[in-house]
């Protein structure tokens, strides 16, 4: 994981509203360069590897940032009320791309933009369908990419059952603020239901009840924990994931990111790869494309990631045939 450096932070500026000095102006490059304005869900100090995706992404299509392109980021720590504040930031000054996403970031960025700027949006499940007409034909100020991440819902559902066997009783951690969810919990259901389990669900929206939900879940008999993927449950990952270890479930979740913070499985797309084709398309959009001519692009490679390490600290065995089946196992 490639880290910024904090040379590259303006440190005065409050915690977890961070512009990054990434910018044309600052290496002495005319300040009329366009400008991307992004929200991410996480920290600077966890976000790193993200960055770089993004600047990548944009290298991909010409655009250098710091020479071609200024690249503004804003963090918000896992709080989802904080989007609107930083897309409410970025557009007092001139903005050619507003970069969001999940549903509360797209939602804030649309608010913020009027219909007046191109918007690039990184969509998870049913959030596409609120957003834009369709996948092929975006229409509006509205275009980007999508994980396709609460449609493999069920996919981790049997990739948990089939790494423990014996598993009776799952709970399921979701935000209740975000649309489709309560679709998904009844797919989850039908699923769990024809693998012979049962499912206690819960809802949280803010990281000050994490620990007593977690709690809750286990109280209830849960022994595994499947977390719903949105920027609420990414942006507070290493949270949520030491919660289920200290009350001795397994988790899974949508991505590596959380095996990396210490969770035990994941199952989806990369979102490494997933931000770098998002930051093509906001070079796209820099250069004049029109949202409406830039299909969503749709998530085709998923990744199945085992932490072992963080298996055997539960007491946990997992299957031969999952750890057969696992694209990576975290040793």
């Amino acid at each position: 994981m490639k880290l910024l450096s904090p040379a590259l932070v303006h440190k005065r500026l409050p915690a977890f509203s961070l512009l990054l000095a990434l910018t044309a102006g600052s290496l002495g490059q005319p300040s009329n360069v366009p400008r991307i304005g992004w929200v991410l869900s996480g920290t600077p100090e966890n976000s790193g590897h993200l960055i770089e995706a993004m600047r990548q992404g944009l290298a991909d299509e010409g655009l250098v940032v710091g020479r071609s392109v200024e690249l503004d980021v804003r963090f918000t720590a896992g709080r989802s009320e904080r989007y609107a504040e930083h897309f409410g930031e970025l557009i007092r000054n001139p903005v050619s791309v507003l970069a969001a996403s999940g549903f509360a970031g797209i939602a804030a960025a649309r608010d913020a933009s009027a219909g007046r700027i191109p918007i690039v949006a990184y969509f998870c499940g049913n959030d596409v369908k609120q957003m834009v007409e369709s996948f092929a034909r975006p229409g509006g100020n509205i275009t980007g990419v999508s994980c396709l991440s609460a449609e493999l819902a069920a996919k981790r559902i049997e990739l948990l059952k089939d790494a423990l066997p014996a598993l009776r009783r799952i709970g399921f951690l979701y935000d209740p603020r975000l649309p489709g969810k309560e679709k998904e919990l009844a797919e989850i259901r039908e699923i769990v239901r024809k693998l012979g389990m049962t499912v206690t669900a819960a809802t949280v929206s803010s990281s000050e009840r994490l620990e007593e939900v977690v709690a809750s879940l286990r109280r209830d008999g849960a022994e595994a924990l499947v977390i719903s993927e949105d920027t609420f449950t990414f942006g507070n990952r290493a949270q949520i994931v030491a919660l289920a270890g200290a009350h001795q479930m397994v988790d899974i979740s949508a991505y590596r990111e959380f095996v990396l913070a210490g969770g035990v499985m994941s199952y989806g797309p990369s979102s490494v790869e997933r931000i770098r084709q998002q930051a093509r398309y906001a070079a796209r959009l820099v250069r004049g494309v029109k949202p409406s001519d830039l299909p969503i692009d749709q998530a085709s490679r998923f990744e199945f990631v085992v932490n072992l390490r963080a298996a055997r600290a539960l007491g946990v065995a997992i299957s031969q045939k999952a750890l057969l089946r696992a694209d990576e196992v975290v040793e």
